[in-house]
Order: C-alpha cells, then sequence, then structure tokens
C-alpha cells in the first residue's frame, strides 16, 4: 500500500515539476503547436505554444511504475502500448515540427503502424493463459464469444478507433485530458472490481499524472498533449478496456470521443453526398466554438457529458 501512495504522489508531481522546463526548451528551440488552415480562426492565437506534453505523462508513469513494481506483466504491456501508440503520435508531431506544416505522418502510414503495434499484442495475447474471446456484454450479465476471425478485427477495431478518437477530441485546452481522467476513473473501479489491482493501479497511475498534466493544460493552456499523448492514452484506454473484457463499456464511458468521432463521420459524408456540412465545423466542440460559445463552457459541457456516460458504463456494468 505505501508503494501505491509513493507511486501516485510521483505521478502527479512528475508532471507539475518537469512541464515548465519542458516548456522553456521548446520556447528555446522554437518548438510549438501548428494550427490546421482548416480549423477555427479562434485558434491562430494559439500557434507556438509548446506541445507533445504526452512524453512528460508517459515519463511520469514510467518513473510511478519503477516505484510500484507491479507483479503482473499485463501492467508492463499496457505501458509498452502506451510507448508504441506514443511513438507514432511522436513521429507525428516530428514531422509537423521539422516540416513546419500541421500535417505530420499521412493517414496510410498512421494506420499501418497503429496495425503493427496491435500484431505485437496478439502475440502476447495469444500466450497469454488467461487469455479469453469473450466480451462482455452492457446491461446483461452475459458474455458474447467471438471466434477468431471475429475477434482479432474487433480489438484491432477498438484499439485504432480509440487512438483515433482521443486525438479527434484533443482540439481544446484540457478537453481530451479531462475526458480522459473522467473515462479511467470507471475503469479503474472495473479493474478493481475484477480482481486486477495491478491493472486498477496502473489506471491511477495514469489518472494522477493527467491531473498533474492539467495544471498546465487547462484553459488557457501553456502546453498540448500532442498526438504522442492523445495517440498513447488512447491506446491505454483500449489495452485496459480489451483486457478487462469491457470493450462494448468504452462506447459508453467514451461516449464523448465516440460523438466527437462520429460528427467527423457524418460531416465528410454528408459532404460527399449533399454537397453540403452538417456541422458548422467538425469535430463537435468546433461547431460549438463556431456558434461563438466560450472555449471553456465548451469544455466543462463535454467534461459533464463525459461524467454522464462514464455513470451510464458503471451502471451498465454487472457488479454481481
Amino acid at each position: 500500500m505505501f508503494k501505491i501512495i509513493i507511486s501516485l504522489l510521483i505521478a502527479l508531481s512528475v508532471p507539475i515539476l518537469v512541464i515548465p522546463i519542458f516548456i522553456k526548451i521548446q520556447k528555446k528551440y522554437k518548438i510549438g503547436q501548428r494550427i490546421r488552415q482548416e480549423g477555427p480562426d479562434l485558434h491562430q492565437h494559439k500557434a507556438g505554444t509548446p506541445t507533445m506534453g504526452g512524453i512528460v505523462i508517459l515519463f511520469s508513469v514510467l518513473i510511478s511504475l519503477l516505484i510500484f513494481q507491479p507483479e503482473d506483466k499485463t501492467v508492463y504491456v499496457v505501458f509498452l502500448l502506451f510507448c508504441g501508440f506514443g511513438f507514432v503520435g511522436f513521429l507525428d508531431d516530428f514531422i509537423k515540427y521539422y516540416k513546419g506544416r500541421s500535417l505530420g505522418l499521412k493517414a496510410r502510414s498512421k494506420i499501418a503502424m497503429q496495425l503493427l503495434i496491435c500484431f505485437f499484442f496478439f502475440i502476447w495475447y495469444f500466450q497469454n493463459e488467461s487469455v479469453t474471446q469473450t466480451v462482455m456484454l452492457p446491461f446483461s450479465q452475459d458474455s458474447l464469444y467471438l471466434p477468431l476471425i471475429l475477434f482479432i478485427p474487433f480489438v484491432i477495431l477498438v484499439f485504432i478507433s480509440s487512438t483515433n478518437a482521443v486525438n479527434l477530441t484533443d482540439g481544446l485546452d484540457g478537453l481530451a485530458t479531462g475526458l480522459m481522467i473522467i473515462a479511467l476513473i470507471s475503469y479503474t473501479i472495473i479493474a478493481f472490481f475484477q480482481g486486477q489491482k495491478d491493472l486498477g493501479t496502473l489506471s491511477l497511475i495514469v489518472i494522477f499524472s493527467c491531473f498533474g498534466f492539467m495544471f498546465y493544460n487547462f484553459h488557457p493552456a501553456k502546453i498540448f498533449l500532442g498526438d504522442v499523448g492523445s495517440l498513447g492514452l488512447g491506446g491505454v484506454l483500449a489495452a485496459i478496456a480489451v483486457i478487462t473484457r469491457t470493450e462494448l463499456f468504452l462506447l459508453l464511458i467514451g461516449g464523448v470521443f465516440v460523438i466527437e468521432t462520429l460528427s467527423v463521420i457524418i460531416q465528410v459524408c454528408s459532404i460527399k453526398i449533399k454537397k453540403k456540412p452538417v456541422f458548422k465545423m467538425s469535430p463537435l466542440h468546433h461547431h460549438f466554438e463556431m456558434l461563438q460559445w466560450k472555449e471553456v463552457h465548451i469544455i466543462l459541457l463535454f467534461w459533464v457529458a463525459g461524467i454522464m456516460f462514464s455513470l451510464i458504463g458503471l451502471i451498465a456494468y454487472s457488479f454481481n
């Protein structure tokens, strides 16, 4: 218990202490956020804001795990997934900085690298004695068994959709970070209930690291997650969902991420088919910005929605 408390305190403290140094380094070398030309004009003042804060969160989690020293190897696999998806995001961020543009990795390259990470995950997953191809059903005590031909693409879909959904949502100060905290609180409860104490503790460590990061990420943000943070954290969320067999619950617990992603899909389809947009701009948070909502009000609204979705997800889980 003592190790857990120390680990959590370190997870909270490292971002608070390290980020000011991280910001100074980025400002010295003129590393900063590139704003998409198709994005809202309201964001132009954010150009040059230090980014890639996800590196500090990853470092914070690493230090905390070295102290916690979990016995369950699953925790290390989840951390490696954090590193893997975070590395894809880092390449994306680095290309934006190096080439001085808002476009990083090409979509097909990003997806190919994510698929490769999923491949290595499956190598571990199917060597695990406790492996199962069952998926728990919301609002039911039953589970659904998926044959291998369906299970593999299903899990791949969970990872890729989760990482990219968090990435799409990371468009306002602290929005994605706050929603990650909310979603992971629900998964912490589920992991501990299932007896996966080390996994639950890892989830708590990530939560505390995100809280530390929020000191500088909340509006007005002094640093952004960057793709290294949003893709990495999305990978953690997906990994915990897969390991706890609650992939379908992710649609509820991560409801805001789902809605943000759907808003993009709907917008693209509408423009291609009807030649006109449904929203003033997508993802959805930009639509509210175009309606002249204050950024902090949009963030708080989405956080409240995230809390509601997480509660629905917990209600849907059978704690019997």
